[in-house]
């Protein structure tokens, strides 16, 4: 005979008014705040691109139809592609949180409260503190909705026999550790939790919890030969992060088979309490003890809108605490230059706390600079260091994106076969990045190599944020293949070498400058950075004797870091330098001998440091010079 079952509330959990402002606050701050497409921009650069590509057609998505979880991973790779549309990333996110939310309330329903719990709030709250770390957790986001849907479906569908539910419950694992690898192993926890606390089944939970173990097992090592980390916690390992919140995403996981037991212990008190009760004399009418009682629970509205403050308030702070700030600028910086934004990258630069930025921001902001013209004027009015090697990543800051990086550098700069060679080790190392796709795309038609460049664009067209830009450079390429009315394209061809440069890592960085313009003595690119690169390293000198090219580039004046260092340079060469053409400010000048008084009445460096930033000299060359810092 069964066990007979406690019959269970069957109302409906509400969403209100206060609900509907929550997730509208939580979707304006994902979309607005954190930014789903710095998330998305994490791949490729914290993360190989590989686990995460894309493509159209049948093709691809019959490859994941071969091995378990594979139709979730397919959901991952789309659903990530929506990341890089703001809006819509932080669409998929609030709709998850709703679902989860939705989800609470029917697993506390055996606690007779179906609504209006502060803990039906918890995991939009998670996945506030997962985002805010710059992670990428649609494995745990998917594995966690698609278990709690198949047990709720479970729940309401399972037919009423033992004999049954222990047929269905081993089908149903194996079911969906197809369809959602390891992922699925919350299923079997939540239905051994049901059938034990709530069910009364000993038999069914214990199989339950067999099944969540001896599925991934077999399945995994003997079917598929996985390995143990993949067979039980994959879904749980993220792709891609800034900061690592693996705890998160575990406490998100165990989150629903927590609710459900503390629902079926809250539901076992209630019965117990509402079975004393019925043994008790029933007290006097009108006594104190009752009209208190009563007023209190008179009061619905009241104790309504302390839970809201509490879930308004918690949210915020875990939002607040949660939200990586320095990785966000570092990621707008990065992004915004990837886009070739440059002046949102110097407004984030301006946001970066000092001390915290990279070879790759500063690679960054010196693309910004020049493109807005503005590297000779204001590159020290951000950090600056002596040696700082534009074409070499330190192992310290290498990352997956560093290949790409540098080739973008090179290839604007003109070192076309160096800038293809970075490209396509970057292809090999990080996966097939959009981004990288178009970008080898174009150094093929800068080589008059359009077919290969066909057969890059082809494999582009297949993403679907890029299909549109991939199929119109194709049909550029049908008219023109060319490209010979690209302004971006001509200019790298102006400038590209004609014959081989080998660098190696004993090759001096000048060298790579002064061959570029010896090919094109008008390249201004490679002269602003070549000068930025004798700048930061005190290298006054050879700084001041490539002045002589400012008239061939046709500069309408002397930068103002230029006019800085002819200052120094003609003080300690005791004789005023001139350059045809072109004359000093004399507030440059001034300043120069303003600094200068400051050095002579200065007691000790600490001294000097003071008074100079005092007095504005932070960005300066004349500072920089001697204090080998600069950005303050």
């Amino acid at each position: 005979m069964e066990p007979r079952q406690e019959s269970l509330p069957r109302r409906r959990g509400r969403v209100g008014v206060d609900t509907g402002l929550f997730f509208l606050l939580f979707y304006l701050y994902v979309w607005r705040v954190i930014d789903p497409r710095l998330i998305h921009h994490t791949l490729g650069v914290l993360t190989p691109y590989h686990s995460f590509s894309f493509s159209t057609g049948w093709p691809f998505f019959l490859e994941h139809l071969a091995r378990p979880g594979g139709l979730a991973g397919y959901a991952v790779r789309l659903l990530s592609q929506l990341y890089g549309v703001g809006w819509a990333g932080a669409l998929v996110v609030t709709v998850a949180a709703l679902s989860m939310f939705l989800g609470t309330d029917a697993l506390t329903r055996p606690a007779g409260r179906p609504r209006g719990m502060v803990v039906r709030y918890v995991p939009a709250v998670l996945l506030l503190v997962l985002h805010g770390g710059y992670v990428f957790p649609l494995n745990t986001m998917l594995s966690v909705l698609g278990s709690l849907a198949c047990f709720l479906l479970y729940r309401r569908l399972a037919p009423p026999g033992t004999m049954k539910r222990l047929v269905l419950v081993p089908v149903a694992c194996v079911g969906l550790y197809y369809v959602l690898g390891a992922g699925s192993l919350l299923f079997p926890v939540l239905v051994a939790a049901d059938e034990l606390l709530v069910r009364r089944r000993a038999v069914v939970g214990l199989a339950a919890g067999l099944c969540g173990l001896g599925v991934a097992w077999i399945a995994g090592e003997t079917l598929y030969a996985l390995g143990v980390d993949e067979d039980y916690g994959g879904f749980l390992l993220f792709g891609s992060g800034v900061w690592c919140r693996f705890g998160w995403a575990v406490a998100l996981s165990a989150f629903f088979p927590v609710v459900l037991a503390g629902a079926a212990a809250w539901h076992g008190l209630r019965a117990r309490g509402a079975s004393r009760a019925a043994d008790r004399p029933s007290p006097e009418a009108g006594s104190p003890g009752v009209a208190a009682g009563f007023r209190v629970r008179c009061r619905p509205g009241l104790w309504r809108g302390v839970q809201m403050a509490v879930v308004f308030l918690g949210a915020g702070a875990a939002a607040w605490y949660s939200l990586h700030t320095t990785a966000r600028t570092a990621l707008q910086i990065d992004y915004h230059s990837l886009h070739e934004q440059w002046t949102e990258v110097l407004r984030a630069a301006d946001r970066m706390p000092y001390g915290t930025r990279t070879v790759r921001s500063n690679r960054n902001v010196v693309l910004a600079l020049y493109h807005t013209g503005r590297l000779g004027d204001e590159l020290f009015r951000y950090p600056q260091n002596p040696g700082v090697d534009l074409f070499a990543t330190p192992a310290a800051d290498w990352d997956a994106g560093s290949y790409f990086q540098e080739s973008r550098l090179l290839f604007e700069l003109g070192h076309v076969n160096l800038a293809e060679k970075w490209a396509y080790e970057a292809l090999e190392t990080s996966g097939p990045l959009p981004e990288l796709l178009e970008h080898l795309a174009t150094i093929n038609v800068v080589k008059d190599r359009p077919e290969t460049a066909r057969i890059l664009l082809s494999a582009l067209a297949k993403t679907p944020l890029h299909r549109g830009a991939a199929r119109q450079m194709l049909r550029r390429l049908d008219e023109d293949p060319r490209l010979a009315d690209d302004p971006r394209i001509s200019r790298v061809r102006r400038c590209m070498l004609t014959r081989d440069a080998f660098i190696s890592p004993d090759t001096p960085v000048e060298d790579i400058f002064l061959t570029l313009l010896e090919r094109n003595p008008r390249n201004r690119m490679a002269f602003e950075v070549l000068m930025a690169f004798y700048l930061c390293n005190n290298r006054l000198d050879q700084a001041v004797a490539n002045l002589r090219r400012l008239e061939a580039l046709k500069y309408p004046e002397i930068p103002r870091h230029y006019q800085e260092a002819i200052v120094i340079h003609s003080r300690d060469a005791g004789r005023q330098l001139t350059f045809a053409g072109y004359r000093l400010d004399p507030g440059v000048v001034q300043r120069g001998r303003q600094f200068a008084r400051m050095m002579a009445t200065s007691t000790s460096p600490e001294q000097l440091g003071a008074r100079a930033l005092a007095a504005g000299f932070g960005d300066t060359y004349f500072f920089y010079c001697v204090f080998t810092v600069s950005g303050l």
